[in-house]
């Protein structure tokens, strides 16, 4: 298991828990989707994974390890975190906001060098966007800053990425090459864990679910153990009918979700 989150309780003051306890684990190559209603904590979470936040309660081990026990470099070689977006305060390239991911690699006080730069290279082809290494990253679309954000998560060379609503305030068009993306990382043996506001995209790429709602509610396991009708009216407070489509080129079938109000 490449994260195991021990009966971890999270929030930011003591006595005043937000979420938890939870306990899961994610193994190695699995992407897996968090699921919740707006409030639940989910940020307040991530947070905590990420050591931005200690644990009011519980334990969180990453590769076997507890996360209190690596220091800060140690700690950004194992995990890596893409936010929802980023606006940085200087117009950068593509590859030098790219390139900043590599400093848990580098010695204190050290500049890139050309090793660095052609990690960061490698890993904006990866994700498609080679061309655009030398434009500024505030002159590129939306979904081209959320594409440059993993790789930067990429150049750090984890193999864990924690993902905050990767695709919001993207279109359709730049959501899915995002969730395209994950999926192929995947393959390639990363471990991807994310929030979604939209259930439909565990169908899409997830292996596992992890949803929680209000009242204590608690559900992990595949898309088609957790994304029930049942559960998605417990975590969301509304109808929802799922709908089964059968893909044209693939033949795969894929659940969709559908508000059963304006069916």
């Amino acid at each position: 298991m490449i994260l195991e989150l021990h009966d971890l309780v999270c929030g930011y003051r003591p006595g005043k828990p937000v979420i938890g306890p939870l306990s899961f684990s994610v193994s190695e190559g699995e992407v897996v989707c968090l699921l919740g209603p707006n409030g639940i904590g989910k940020t307040t979470l991530f947070k905590t994974v990420l050591g931005l936040l200690a644990p009011l309660s519980g334990k969180i081990s990453v590769c076997g390890h507890d996360s209190l026990e690596f220091s800060i470099k140690e700690f950004a070689r194992a995990v890596a975190y893409v936010p929802q977006s980023h606006t940085p305060p200087f117009p950068y390239t593509v590859r030098d906001i790219v390139v900043m991911g590599r400093n848990p690699n580098m010695a204190e006080f050290a500049s890139p060098k050309k090793a660095d730069f052609d990690k960061a290279d490698e890993m904006l082809a990866l994700m498609g966007i080679g061309d655009l290494a030398g434009r500024e990253y505030t002159e590129i679309s939306g979904g081209e800053q959320q594409l440059a954000l993993i790789a930067r998560a990429l150049a750090q060379e984890t193999r864990l990425l924690v993902m905050d609503e990767p695709t919001s305030h993207l279109d359709y068009g730049n959501e899915m090459r995002v969730l395209s993306q994950a999926t192929q990382l995947s393959r390639l043996g990363y471990t991807i864990i994310m929030i979604t506001h939209t259930p439909g995209h565990a169908f899409l790429c997830a292996d596992r679910v992890v949803a929680v709602g209000r009242g204590g509610f608690f559900a992990c396991g595949t898309p088609d153990e957790v994304m029930t009708e049942e559960n998605l009216k417990t975590i969301y407070g509304v109808d929802i009918q799922l709908a089964e489509v059968v893909l044209k080129e693939s033949g795969r079938r894929v659940k969709i979700c559908v508000p059963a109000a304006i069916v």
